[in-house]
């Protein structure tokens, strides 16, 4: 798959099917709108073509405001590109493009070259101050060559629209079972292994890897999950304390792992965790020992989730 910055870069032969969206996470609801771009393509013998934007939008209109990631740029790039796209236009929202009104924002997709149709979510929304809807999107190319295509929504099981805000919030709680069937797949962080405080193999017997993750990525909350730490493309099951392990008095946040029936040099190896569900709380133990029991059962109930 080919990645431009910015529609004046699109070169292909070929006919474009266009679809547009921020596609945090690329969750059910974006996954739902993708497929149907791709179906089109294909009926159309065309190219399908998905454009993005990066960073978020909020982080130019509201740069005090910090905005959690379900996916990094690199991730979502892939998780399209392994959906067959042809191209990803990846847009920077700059005060510039923020600040266009939602007609000029309509003429610059007029102006793609052998734009052939566009599929869009039922609710999205474009230019300033979101003044711009689907309905109007679709008005703009009544009686041109361009198809216009909307989607409905995508609802969970209560008859709720799947979102990333949503999503974001359940990880933030630490339900990462929820997260994971509206994402369609469990949540994966990406990252390098650091060196952390050392005492896991020394003092408690279970020796552990401490991810750094990507910059921006949202973080679930604290406390011990059952994982899969993926290394060279493998899946090892785990367990992950989020935190700053109170029996020790650390203050400094970690996200340390312990791979189960692992004995490998990994320090150099790419790194990344796939989290499958909270097992419990972070607890303060009086001693190393009753830890080190606690460890035994958390184990033990991982393999029980992972299997």
């Amino acid at each position: 798959m080919e990645t431009v910055n910015g529609l004046e870069h699109i070169l292909t032969a070929k006919p474009i099917v266009l679809t547009i969206g921020f596609f945090d996470g690329v969750h059910k609801g974006h996954q739902k709108v993708l497929h149907k771009t791709l179906q089109l393509a294909d009926e159309l013998k065309a190219a399908p073509v998905a454009m993005t934007f990066y960073p978020h939008p909020m982080t130019v209109l509201a740069p005090h405001i910090p905005v959690p990631l379900l996916s990094s740029e690199k991730e979502k790039e892939k998780i399209i590109d392994d959906m067959g796209f042809d191209m990803m236009i990846v847009i920077s929202p700059d005060p510039d493009f923020l600040s266009k009104s939602a007609k000029e924002f309509l003429a610059d997709l007029r102006k793609i070259p052998k734009l052939k149709g566009i599929v869009i979510g039922e609710n999205f929304t474009f230019g300033r101050g979101a003044e711009g809807n689907s309905l109007m999107l679709k008005e703009y190319f009544n009686n041109s060559p361009v198809f216009v295509e909307l989607i409905p929504s995508e609802e969970d099981g209560n008859g709720k629209v799947i979102s990333s805000t949503e999503i974001r919030e359940l990880i933030l709680s630490g339900e990462m079972k929820k997260a994971s069937d509206l994402l369609g797949r469990r949540y994966i962080i990406n990252g390098d292994i650091v060196h952390g405080f050392k005492r896991g193999h020394r003092v408690t017997g279970f020796p552990t890897a401490n991810l750094n993750p990507e910059p921006g990525k949202i973080i679930p909350k604290d406390g011990v999950y059952a994982t899969k730490a993926i290394i060279h493309h493998r899946f090892y099951p785990a367990v992950t304390n989020v935190g700053s392990n109170p029996t020790f008095g650390n203050e400094e946040k970690s996200i340390e792992t312990f791979i189960i029936s692992f004995d490998e040099n990994i320090y150099d190896a790419p790194f990344a965790l796939e989290w499958a569900d909270r097992i419990r709380d972070e607890i303060k133990f009086d001693t190393v020992d009753e830890l080190k029991l606690q460890i035994k059962k958390d184990i033990d109930k991982a393999k029980l989730i992972l299997q």
